[in-house]
């Protein structure tokens, strides 16, 4: 028999899922308390205890995640929300199983206040402000395809953003889709629809097939609830008779700005809006000029992105041949060192993406940047398709790294034996312990030792969470344990809130490491190239890219368990940083095609496209790179229709020059790229000496 709490079987006196999650952990986030619960989900407050950070994450109820095709259109719809990324919209940053296997989605956690809760009515200028900014995000959820079916004023929150300005946050977006998923067939017949009554539109009432209009209907209601104080229907299905004019019910509103709320509320949705935009425009159009919101303020400051530094080749001497388990890729580029963008247009050449550094947060594996900095090759997806950029960054940075100074052994499950461990998450309430072997069960009781500052402080710590090897493949994590402090005495709280606070260790400090200042010195003085960092040809493979990356990082890795000076270890941080971006900007195809392009690096191109790089999946960024360069595409064409002409008549020589100057000009168009390379491989000795385009070819 199903449990009355969860309308799930379960075993006898087994946890019910259905009870609050508070406490639990989520990878590396805690569930601090429950926001709310929905027809769809519970969502909770979720908190990333070393750095504060929150975010919402909405667990399935257990009675649809019992439902297999539930399950999976909860990931799917989760999948095409990880695409719609505006500054409008509660970003969805990340769905996977939670506790007790639930799935739970990742969310933006928008701290404010619901429509609903707004003290009502409103100015007209200010609801009019507020209902811009929600048609925004509708705007950019309709170009994705995507349509909420389910606008109210409980899921149009009101936030501000970091300098203070209101700033509406849309919520939800996906849960309509997922719910009318669950209903049966029966229950349609009936006449079950999704949504919230009092703003459902009514084609939704009657079952019909609906398009973005239907949101365009509820933000209407939302518009005329926000200036009169009342919704035009009430709470139920919609009535045949039309609702009174708002400004018959608040003299202030303007009468353009009922005409335009009325028009939003038509009952067929031919009469209402055409798309967002036209609703948008139409109320931006309804005030006089000095009633209208202002602009809203260009972000306070904007800073350059730094190219990618580089280390001699000295990093991956005698390195050994990685195993296939060593060699898997490693996607997406760190937000924070990434190389100058590609300019999109002469316009945005003097516009660097604006940085906020410090303020980004790793997640599952991921960078999650407050900024929404992004991929080189996804900015100019974007950017070519005219779309904001995304926020999610895939990097493999598992957990915050321990305190420098601060060093952690553990008792072994078995022996007991205090060994060194690997220490991230350090808080004053526990930490992560990395451990490669058989994992203790969950509330075991260990011994530990902290040391720190020439002082060492043992103590008991009690395991709270797992992480399994299986979860740390699918994470990009480290397996290992989650423990808290037993009994944490004065002598331990006094060390761990000296070494959170980042303070010197007291004394003299080690001396410099002569071996790594010598290469931390080769480091500082070579120019900017992520091949020279790794040692690596410009015609590198990807498999050599992947051995020299994991040869260089087991390198630092060996300086890491030295006893270095503070300095020289976030020097060495750093070195190891700018080893990660060189492998995910060498070590994927895309990645390394746009970092080509703009070096001029033909001979790393045609290594993507042997790779499998498709037109395809380079033709946006190739028509963003050539839309920054107008002139570019015709006079290559030329060139190009040069070389043809030259290799009919077996000038092979001359025809591969005139193909890499074409190719200098326009170097992300594949096709070409193919036949070049065809080329070379046939004609064998008479390829051009130097396989890097001059940039001085470049327009």
């Amino acid at each position: 028999m199903a449990c009355k709490h969860c309308a799930v079987e379960h075993a006898a006196g087994s946890a019910c899922p259905a009870v609050s999650l508070e406490g639990q952990r989520h990878g590396p986030l805690v569930l601090k308390r429950r926001l709310g619960a929905g027809a769809l989900g519970t969502v909770y407050l979720a908190e990333h205890p070393p750095t504060g950070h929150r975010f919402a994450v909405k667990v399935l109820h257990p009675h649809l995640a019992a439902r297999p095709e539930m399950r999976t259109r909860f990931y799917r719809e989760a999948r095409a929300l990880r695409e719609l990324t505006h500054r409008h919209v509660a970003r969805a940053l990340d769905a996977r199983p939670g506790p007790g296997g639930l799935p739970c989605l990742l969310m933006e956690y928008a701290n404010g206040e619901p429509f609903s809760r707004l003290p009502m009515p409103l100015a007209p200028v200010e609801a009019v402000e507020l209902l811009v900014q929600a048609l925004e995000a509708v705007e950019a959820a309709h170009a994705r395809g995507l349509v909420h079916c389910d606008l109210s004023a409980d899921n149009l929150v009101l936030t501000r953003d970091a300098r203070g300005e209101r700033r509406v946050k849309v919520l939800d977006f996906g849960a309509s889709a997922v719910l009318s998923a669950s209903l049966s067939e029966e229950e349609r017949a009936c006449g079950m629809v999704v949504g919230s009554p009092a703003f459902i539109a009514p084609e939704q009432w009657a079952g019909e097939a609906v398009d973005g209009r239907a949101d365009l209907y509820a933000l209407g209601v939302v518009g005329y609830l926000l200036v009169t104080g009342r919704l035009p229907f009430g709470f139920g299905r919609v009535g045949e008779l039309a609702p009174p004019e708002p400004h018959a019910l608040n003299p202030s509103v303007p009468g353009a700005l009922s005409a335009v709320l009325l028009r939003a509320l038509a009952q067929r949705p031919e009469e209402r809006f055409p798309d967002a935009r036209a609703f948008r425009e139409a109320l931006a159009g309804c005030l006089g000029a000095a009633a209208r919101p202002a602009p809203r303020p260009a972000p306070v400051e904007e800073q350059e992105l730094e190219d990618i530094e580089i280390v001699v080749d000295d990093l991956v001497r005698d390195a050994p041949v990685a195993r296939p388990v060593d060699a898997a890729p490693v996607t997406g580029v760190p937000w924070d060192i990434l190389p100058h963008p590609i300019p999109l247009t002469p316009s945005m050449m003097a516009r660097p993406i604006p940085l906020v550094p410090g303020v980004n947060v790793s997640i599952f594996g991921g960078v999650v940047p407050e900024d929404g900095a992004t991929p080189l090759h996804l900015a100019l997806r974007e950017a070519s398709l005219g779309l904001p950029p995304a926020p999610v960054v895939e990097v493999s940075a598992p957990c915050v790294p321990a305190p420098p100074g601060l060093a952690v052994r553990v008792g072994l499950p078995v022996s007991q034996e205090l060994v060194a461990v690997k220490a991230g998450d350090v808080t004053t309430d526990g930490f992560f312990a990395a451990w490669n072997g058989v994992l203790p069960p969950l509330a075991a009781r260990l011994p530990a030792e902290l040391s720190f500052a020439g002082r060492t402080v043992t103590c008991e710590c009690d395991v709270v969470r797992l992480v399994t090897q299986d979860e740390a493949r699918l994470w990009n994590v480290d397996a290992g344990v989650f423990v808290q402090y037993a009994e944490p005495g004065e002598p331990l709280r006094q060390l761990l809130a000296q070494a959170l606070a980042g303070e010197r260790p007291r004394g003299a400090e080690p001396r410099p490491d002569g071996e790594l200042a010598r290469l931390l010195s080769r480091a500082a003085a070579v120019a900017s190239d992520p091949y020279a960092l790794l040692g690596a040809r410009p015609d590198v493979d990807f498999d050599e890219v992947r051995r020299r990356a994991i040869a260089a990082l087991r390198r630092l890795e060996a300086f890491r368990q030295r006893t270095l000076p503070a300095e020289q270890r976030r020097a060495l941080e750093s070195l190891r940083q700018r080893v990660e971006a060189a492998r995910r900007t060498l070590g994927e195809p895309l990645n390394r095609a746009g970092f080509d392009a703009i070096r001029g690096n033909l001979a790393g191109l045609s290594c993507c496209v042997r790779a499998g790089l498709s037109d395809e999946a380079v033709e946006p960024m190739r028509r963003a790179f050539l839309a920054a360069r107008p002139a570019a595409e015709a006079r290559a064409r030329t060139l190009f229709t040069q070389g043809h002409a030259l290799e009919v008549q077996r000038a092979l020589r001359d025809a591969l020059s005139r193909y890499a100057e074409a190719l200098s000009l326009d170097p992300l168009n594949v096709s070409w790229l193919r036949h070049y390379d065809d080329l070379r491989q046939k004609a064998h000795g008479v390829a051009p000496a130097a396989s890097t385009l001059s940039s001085g070819a470049m327009p």
